[in-house]
């Protein structure tokens, strides 16, 4: 028999991520941007905007169990039904425009139109990848923006 002792510290939220030193995560840099864009998401109290052809992202952002709701924006139907098994992940389908700006207003008129955000609130975009949809490298970026009719 096996025993595995845990040390809990009460101050440290429950989706604390360990201390990084030089070079641990280096390979990791999707599960260190879900955890640090969930951690802003709920300081801000703000929903999560993803916009995923894989999964990947929104699956991350899952594992650390954002306060608010993950819009997952997919142009993929078996993506869109593959999300739908994951906690707080609200997948919506969606096609992708060329241009990232006239995407990410689409996607806000629609949360709009179905009443899930509110004209003036703020919501936590997210976008990461390495394939991302609309650039040619590898890309990460958290953006709080304010919602606008």
């Amino acid at each position: 028999m096996h025993t595995v002792a845990l040390r809990t510290e009460s101050s440290l939220p429950v989706n604390t991520m360990p201390p990084v030193h030089s070079g641990t995560y280096k390979g990791h840099m999707g599960e260190m941007f879900a955890f640090h864009s969930t951690t802003m998401a709920n300081t801000l109290n703000t929903p999560i905007i993803v916009f995923t052809r894989t999964g990947s992202m929104a699956i991350l952002l899952s594992h650390y169990r954002p306060s608010s709701t993950i819009f997952a924006f997919t142009n993929e139907e078996r993506i869109k039904q593959r999300l739908a098994l994951y906690q707080g992940v609200m997948p919506i389908y969606m096609q992708f425009s060329d241009d990232a700006e006239e995407t990410f207003s689409r996607a806000l008129k629609l949360l709009l139109d179905k009443n899930l955000v509110k004209e003036g609130e703020h919501v936590t975009l997210v976008q990461s990848g390495a394939q991302p949809i609309w650039r040619e490298e590898s890309t990460h970026h958290i953006q709080v923006r304010k919602v606008r009719a």
